[in-house]
């Protein structure tokens, strides 16, 4: 089974949701049906950046790393913002 380290950015609200799940399609779909409580109401949301890991505990480090500021640096510099 495949878990996924992800960003998403919401142009309406200049926010960015750093997060990790198993299926991206899914968990993108929740995110602008405003189902998960951090991005409720701050849609619509947009897939930046995924990465895929077999190791649930590999995809939960990484996305933590891109909340941090060192990360969220990191992902904004590689994706130009």
């Amino acid at each position: 089974m495949k878990f996924y380290s992800y960003a998403i950015y919401s142009q309406e609200s200049g926010d960015f949701y750093y997060g990790y799940f198993e299926d991206l399609e899914k968990v993108l779909e929740m995110h602008n049906a405003d189902l998960i409580a951090p991005t409720k109401g701050k849609g619509p949301w947009v897939l930046m950046f995924s990465e895929g890991y077999d190791n649930r505990m590999r995809a939960i480090r990484q996305s933590s790393f891109y909340r941090s500021v060192k990360g969220q640096r990191f992902m904004k510099k590689m994706l130009n913002f």
